[in-house]
């Protein structure tokens, strides 16, 4: 599942609680969505953080641990 479909399903619960009392079946899907998103989301960033390289004043580069 893509992200921004991930947030649109999140955005959604959202909207939906602001104008009643979510059933259980809709708070269990919510909880879902949301695991899923910060699950996508923690990857995201730990790809970001694996592809940085530090360069020193002599160019050696070292990937960051």
């Amino acid at each position: 599942m893509e992200m921004k479909d991930i947030i649109e399903k999140v955005n959604y619960f959202s909207k939906l609680a602001k104008t009643r009392p979510l059933t259980d079946e809709e708070v269990e899907e919510r909880h879902k969505y949301r695991q899923l998103y910060l699950e996508k989301f923690r990857a995201q960033v730990r790809a970001h953080l694996d592809n940085i390289e530090i360069v020193d004043e002599t160019s050696n580069k070292e990937k960051l641990n």
